[in-house]
């Protein structure tokens, strides 16, 4: 069954940018599918079939209005009794919901809904499909992708790091926004968050300033670059180092030198256009889906 085919959830219409809104205080006031008794675990074992930096994750099965089910996984955010520790998962749960809600495009996971049935200590799971491919690094490392076929996959992700896109059916899926912001509302105090090879220099500079469109044009080069060679960026580096390396001396992935696939000339200017040190000077999103439409003619 496709991703988009399950119960949509109740969103609520799109809030003038001018009105500032901000992230409600309760899990409640999140226009949201409450799917409480519609999810079955596939098993019963205590522990999760994955788990994440800040999640576990169940297979379960979600009972669909015309009595089929669907695969699906129950995303459980990973949390103490402790009240202090609690506050802070269950901020997190609400700025996730909040972006994920109104997301609604065929290379986004779907979010179907919460459901309190698998709570912890007042939390409750998230819903989605379940992708059997896992992620795109799983998917790299199993299934020998084609040249045209990774062209695909960059062409249809502009997301932080490679752990954050998941495969189904051969189409990459952007999933987990508990870290993602949006610009135009109040209430998003965390700084970015994801893998360090990945960010953009101005990150490190701690400015929330640089939470901009720029950074992500960053992250899109990096995790292309991996898709396309198979190397993780700056793989002979420590994340301490790469952070020096990318702040002090510019540092950039090197030209590849083994297993050059043809077509590499092509995306490699595009990864250098993207990549630029200058927040300005890198292209747009909008330059950018223009220019992947050149090489995929």
């Amino acid at each position: 069954m496709e991703p988009n085919s399950s119960p949509q959830p109740q969103n609520s219409s799109p809030q003038p940018l001018n009105s500032s809104p901000r992230v409600p205080s309760t899990v409640h006031d999140i226009p949201h599918q409450n799917l409480d008794d519609r999810i079955q675990r596939d098993t019963a074992l205590l522990h999760a079939n994955h788990s994440g930096g800040h999640s576990d994750i169940f297979i379960g099965r979600l009972e669909n209005d015309d009595e089929t089910t669907t695969k699906v996984a129950i995303k459980v955010l990973r949390v103490d009794n402790k009240p202090e520790l609690i506050e802070k998962i269950t901020q997190r749960l609400r700025r996730e919901t909040v972006v994920w809600v109104d997301l609604d495009h065929l290379n986004i996971l779907k979010f179907f809904g919460l459901t309190f049935d698998y709570n912890r200590f007042g939390c409750p799971a998230l819903i989605s499909p379940y992708c059997d491919e896992g992620t795109i690094d799983d998917h790299l490392k199993k299934t020998p992708i084609n040249i045209n076929t990774r062209l695909s996959i960059i062409s249809n992700q502009l997301r932080l790091c490679i752990g954050n896109i998941l495969m189904h059916e051969g189409r990459p899926l952007l999933c987990d926004f508990g870290r993602s912001k949006i610009l135009t509302w109040r209430g998003f105090t965390t700084k970015p968050v994801a893998t360090i090879r990945y960010q953009a220099p101005e990150i490190f500079d701690d400015k929330p300033e640089n939470v901009r469109k720029p950074i992500d044009v960053y992250a899109f080069a990096m995790t292309s670059y991996r898709i396309w060679t198979d190397v993780e960026p700056f793989a002979d580096l420590s994340d301490v180092s790469v952070i020096i390396a990318v702040t002090t001396t510019g540092a950039r992935p090197q030209y590849p030198t083994l297993n050059v696939l043809p077509g590499t000339d092509l995306v490699w200017g595009l990864f250098e256009d993207c990549w630029r040190t200058e927040a300005a000077e890198r292209l747009t999103v909008n330059a950018v889906v223009e220019r992947l439409a050149e090489i995929n003619e």
